[in-house]
């Protein structure tokens, strides 16, 4: 390899790091004298994203954020309440239909939550699939186009995305009504349509007061560095007008949209812009020229912040190692998220290239690969998906997931769709791999290899990132487990399905509680494969190398006092392992098994007297749900509980099941449901003196009615 290509990799790896929950947060800078030449670029890297080894740890848990984040209102309920109210005072039929889709949760942000950090803050209301999978905001195809909007003016990375309604929302932001719609239709649109502007942009509403917390908070920590905002099609740009006009300025939506807003009300020298929603660019949302104009409207307003920087060009200086040409026009386009702007272990086709999920009801979304197609659409010969209004379909099928007992310890004020909303529990999250990242990505060995050319079937588009679980810096118990679901792809941690809960349960009763370290023994997807194809990718050279890269990092602290493996692929791993021989190893079978509960149960003792532990029952097999300081910030609540909730997809052929390595889906369980919300608006009024997000004590929101537009 080149002296020039060894510098441009390294270059690549400026990799944002920040410790376990008791580490100190840092910037760090891997040591390039540790990035091995043999690191297969193309599999890593992309110009645009970065490093796979780049994440998001979450807010700083000493911050703010964890308490606005958790003393979001019940969306749900102020959804459900606002449609019968307005239907009550506009003496129309109430169609009982739930603005919101809360199954999946929330999405708060995505960027920098750090002080002086945001250049650039993006209002919209970006919220779909992807933004569900992802846990972040603007990570679909409006999110790559956004992106390389502000790429444009070369900020890669000091910004922040957020939006309107934290919750994603079914149909359109000001939705009018059809033609064909009767006049009953017509008059319950104008209705819900207005009741949800009410809501979205009356300063009285609860929905508005806690956004302009988290705006206004954002705003303490950055008033030095922000200089631009920008409001994202309607609902982006009444939103930015609203925050601004909170402030005292003067500001409307179509002078954001024609013009610009002066924002020095916010913060020195901010100015505010709006664009066009990108998602008008189908000719079903924005009419057949739809596209053109949004090409249009993106080129002039870029063409008018450009003119402000070449004015100014302190006004808004370029992020460090940004690439900015203002000289050459604008094209409007994708650009790839940076890895840096996800939980680690997120699956690398979220934010790769615009949309790469679809919805399977209410409470399910199907995730596909590079190789496959939105709504399961078969590839033509030319090699793109079928986008006929009737496209031809691959029938997929899956194995739907029961709820299985693990018994979730909400707090009262705990719903089941959101991460945990308690004092106690809201700061509970693993902010990460912190120095670990490189070397669980294999980057201090060479690399993980290409494991679709040694035989996996999961596409290497989805990346191999869910590789751990636990805290890696001096576990007192060290596990190597293979796979037992496919619940990591969308959990982002190791072990999170019907087997890791098993295992938490045996650890409970170890007494281990916090101080373990999970490995996977295959960073991918391997249940479909037989055990000796499983190990002919396990036991490969580079990936043995990799593997010992990693068991080094962590076994080399000599804190470990017990060593587990966790089925027949990790027990010969860890055989491998040049200093096993220095280790007390216990070899459990998986729980996959079906002897597994009498194999674990007569080495329970065993392992508690090495670990001068007691144990604190007994071992039947039952679930105990994955800590939520186990999991990245945002995680969902039902996540890591009930059981496996992901599930991959297959085709059959007569009676033989063909296992499919680009599609996968995952189901939240049914009890998400059972936190009931209250059935009339009086009911939504009184006050709950327990609950930390109500905010609705002393301001009667719906006092007023809906407001006109």
């Amino acid at each position: 390899m080149s002296k020039y290509l060894r510098l441009i990799i390294t270059a690549l790896f400026f990799v944002s790091c920040v410790h376990q929950n008791h580490y100190t947060q840092e910037l760090r800078k891997p040591n390039s004298e540790t990035i091995q030449s043999e690191v297969n670029t193309s599999l890593y890297y992309d110009k645009q994203r970065g490093s796979p080894a780049e994440f998001d740890p979450g807010p700083s848990q000493d911050s703010q954020w964890p308490d606005i984040f958790a003393e979001t209102p019940n969306y749900r309920a102020y959804g459900k309440a606002i449609y019968e109210n307005a239907a009550e005072q506009a003496q129309v039929r109430d169609d009982g239909q739930e603005k919101f889709r809360w199954k999946v949760g929330p999405m708060w942000y995505r960027g920098r939550l750090s002080p002086n950090s945001v250049k650039v803050f993006v209002i919209g209301q970006e919220g779909a699939q992807d933004e569900n999978v992802s846990n972040r905001t603007f990570t679909g195809s409006t999110g790559t186009k956004m992106q390389n909007f502000i790429n444009y003016f070369g900020v890669n990375r000091s910004y922040l995305f957020m939006n309107t309604f934290i919750y994603t929302i079914t149909g359109q932001y000001g939705e009018q009504p059809k033609p064909e719609d009767t006049p009953e239709q017509k008059k319950q649109k104008e209705v819900n349509s207005k009741a949800l502007f009410w809501l979205a942009q009356n300063e009285s509403s609860v929905i508005v007061k806690h956004r302009h917390r988290m705006f206004n908070y954002m705003l303490d920590q950055n008033k030095e560095t922000l200089r631009l905002i920008i409001g994202v099609g309607s609902a982006g740009k009444d939103t930015l007008a609203t925050w601004i006009r909170s402030h005292g300025g003067k500001c409307t939506p179509q002078q954001l949209g024609s013009s610009f807003c002066d924002a020095s009300v916010i913060a020195p020298g901010v100015k505010a812009i709006g664009v066009m929603h990108p998602g008008a660019a189908s000719a079903r949302n924005g009419g057949s020229g739809a596209a053109a104009s949004l090409n249009v409207q993106f080129a002039k307003r870029a063409e008018l912040v450009a003119g402000w920087i070449k004015e100014n060009p302190e006004w808004l200086v370029a992020d460090e190692g940004a690439k900015i040409n203002l000289a050459k026009d604008y094209q409007y386009r994708d650009a790839g998220i940076p890895y840096r702007d996800f939980a680690f272990g997120t699956n690398w086709r979220m934010g790769h290239d615009g949309t790469a999920t679809n919805r399977r009801g209410a409470d399910g979304i199907q995730i596909f690969s590079a190789k496959g197609c939105y709504n399961n659409a078969i590839r033509l010969e030319t090699g793109r998906c079928d986008f006929a209004e009737k496209p031809k379909t691959l029938p997929l099928k899956y194995n739907e997931p029961s709820d299985i007992d693990s018994s979730p310890k909400l707090a009262p004020e705990d719903v089941g769709y959101e991460s945990p909303k308690s004092k106690e529990g809201r700061r509970l999250y693993d902010l990460g791999p912190g120095p670990f990242a490189n070397v669980l990505m294999g980057l201090n060995a060479g690399g993980w290899p290409d494991f679709n050319s040694l035989g996996v079937t999961q596409d290497n588009s989805f990346g191999f990132g869910p590789i751990y679980r636990g805290h890696l810096k001096n576990p007192e118990v060290f596990i190597l487990a293979d796979q037992e679901s496919q619940d990591d792809l969308f959990s982002t941690r190791a072990l999170t399905g019907t087997g890791g809960q098993q295992l938490q349960s045996y650890l409970d009763l170890l007494g281990a509680k916090s101080n373990y370290a999970i490995i996977r023994t295959l960073p991918v997807d391997t249940l479909d494969l037989n055990q000796d194809k499983v190990e002919h990718i396990a036991f490969n050279d580079q990936v043995l190398k990799v593997r010992e890269s990693i068991l080094n990092s962590i076994l080399n602290q000599n804190k470990t006092k017990v060593v587990i493996t966790i089925g027949k692929t990790a027990r010969e791993a860890f055989a491998k392992y040049n200093s096993a021989a220095n280790f007390t190893i216990y070899n459990l079978k998986s729980p996959l098994d079906p002897d597994h509960v009498a194999d674990w149960k007569s080495q329970l003792h065993l392992i508690a007297k090495d670990l001068k532990h007691k144990v604190s029952g007994n071992y039947t097999g039952q679930l105990t749900s994955i800590p939520r300081e186990d999991l990245p910030v945002h995680t969902r609540w039902w996540m890591g509980t009930s059981g496996s909730r992901a599930y991959r997809a297959y085709l059959t052929k007569g009676k033989e099941k063909i296992w499919s390595g680009d599609y996968y889906q995952f189901q939240a369980p049914n009890w998400v449901d059972f936190k009931k919300y209250p059935a009339k608006v009086s009911e939504l009024l009184k006050p709950f003196t327990s609950d930390p997000n109500n905010y609705i004590e002393s301001v009667n929101v719906f006092k007023s009615g809906p407001a006109d537009r």
